[in-house]
């Protein structure tokens, strides 16, 4: 899960942040970007404003506009530190692929962190891409779609100890409007989902997280395991399970050289719409194949990647990672096995709160593709 999702795409020639500091600047950015000499993040609060821009290869090119407005709630003791940094963030965008995506998500710690709440709501209109179901479909058998979501998720956790959360989280989903290409799987009605519907369920949440920083971490590690319900009860039109799993853990080696580990399982089970299905690829873990590439109930992945600068703000990552999906663990074969190998640049944004844009490419069995984004893939 990265921290402010995929957004905040500061561009060399954006705008200037706008933001209300209740701490002064010891200087001002240039361009959105923060001078090098600011290392100690003192912003307590603000409002960001920001042009956005991206490219993956599911969506080309895509053009829009971020907001966020960011905040720390103070400790009443001033032995105590206060809460991590909280955000409530909107965003719009529009790409070459015609599809649209508007979005507002929030992460926010009550004072002392005692309670963590997270969520999302959305909206998208998403032309794209259906290879079929399994890890050894290929290219050829590609068939587009488009449909619309809305969906809104909602999540409380309760600290149970320091870095260390348990809670409950609520979603929906409404799929609808699919349209398909002629005389594919997907028109066939043949596939659980492919005419739309509803999904509703619940999950119980843990979290245990003490990382130095949430947007780049330099040490520590991260452990997510959740699992989700869904269940005709709660007004789903479909039936199933689905438990996830998240470990992610930081080295630094020596000064601002990092190595950084993460391995993700995701499972589902029953009766689970297509759209809901583990998929495999995209800009964070296995960089080099298309979102959605690859789509099956299971999917296991691990990849390592070393971080280490140049010089004045750029910096430099190599990164290798295998994984695959599947029906059932017998399917899982080295023949079919994923791997991801690449490199990529990266550009400091904000040192202070260690933001970078990066530009990796990254190649796997069928190529390589090109990724330009902001903050670390994880």
């Amino acid at each position: 899960m990265r921290p402010f999702g995929f957004v905040l795409l500061l561009l060399l020639c954006s705008l200037a942040a706008t933001a209300q500091d209740t701490v002064p600047k010891v200087s001002k950015k240039l361009f959105g970007f923060a001078p090098l000499s600011d290392t100690l993040p003192t912003r307590k609060q603000g409002i960001i404003v920001l042009p956005l821009l991206y490219y993956t290869p599911d969506t080309r090119w895509a053009y829009g506009g971020a907001g966020a407005y960011y905040f720390r709630v103070p400790s009443r003791d001033s032995n105590q530190a206060d809460a991590r940094t909280s955000y409530v963030q909107f965003l719009a965008d529009y790409t070459e692929n015609k599809q649209l995506d508007i979005w507002s998500t929030w992460n926010i710690f009550t004072r002392n962190e005692n309670y963590l709440l997270k969520g999302d709501a959305r909206f998208r209109n998403f032309p794209d891409r259906f290879y079929g179901i399994g890890n050894s479909t290929t290219k050829e058998e590609m068939e587009r779609y488009s449909y619309n979501l809305l969906q809104l998720k909602a999540m409380f956790l309760k600290k149970i100890r320091p870095g260390l959360f348990l809670g409950l989280d609520y979603q929906y989903e409404f799929q609808y409007d699919f349209s398909y290409t002629a005389g594919g799987l997907l028109e066939s009605g043949n596939i659980t989902g492919s005419r739309g519907g509803t999904g509703t369920g619940f999950g119980i949440v843990g979290i245990r997280d003490n990382r130095d920083n949430i947007i780049n971490a330099y040490k520590g590690s991260l452990l997510e395991l959740s699992s989700y319900f869904f269940v005709p009860a709660m007004g789903s039109n479909f039936r199933y399970t689905n438990l996830n799993a998240q470990y992610q853990k930081y080295w630094q080696l020596r000064h601002k050289h990092i190595l950084a580990l993460q391995t993700r399982m995701r499972l589902t089970y029953g009766d689970v719409p297509f759209l809901a299905l583990s998929t495999l690829g995209g800009d964070d873990l296995l960089r080099g194949y298309a979102r959605n590439r690859f789509r099956d109930n299971h999917f296991a992945g691990t990849q390592i990647e070393y971080r280490f600068p140049l010089f004045w703000r750029l910096g430099m990552v190599g990164f290798a990672g295998v994984g695959d999906v599947f029906g059932s663990s017998s399917q899982v074969r080295l023949n079919t096995l994923k791997y991801s190998v690449g490199s990529g640049l990266r550009l400091v944004v904000d040192p202070a709160e260690r933001l970078n844009i990066r530009f990796d490419y990254g190649y796997g069995r069928e190529g390589g593709q090109w990724y330009f984004m902001v903050a670390e893939s994880f």
